[in-house]
């Protein structure tokens, strides 16, 4: 498939793409089990994302995604969102 015709992965593949950077591991056993899906999936995702973003590696693959804002870089709420939501209100 020629994804440089259609310039967008599917969302299964950004799915796998933010499960690795959660889990911080590209691991193909830890992200199947993580996912429901099997190794070979994971595996063959893996190829086609490297394709698309013309990588090589995994990882190189992950910090290519974040600068292109394919996935999102942090999750996480800044500190001081989780201390105001979680204080009392009056």
């Amino acid at each position: 498939m020629d994804y440089e015709k259609y310039k967008r992965l599917p969302r299964s593949h950004y799915t796998l793409l933010e499960a690795s950077r959660e889990k911080k591991t590209t691991n193909t056993k830890i992200l199947a089990q993580h996912l429901n899906r099997s190794p070979a999936t994971i595996r063959t995702q893996f190829q086609r994302i490297l394709a698309f973003l013309q990588v090589h590696c995994r990882y190189e693959a992950l910090r290519k995604a974040e600068e292109k804002g394919l996935i999102r870089q942090n999750r996480r709420l800044p500190s001081a969102c989780k201390e105001e939501s979680s204080s009392p209100q009056a």
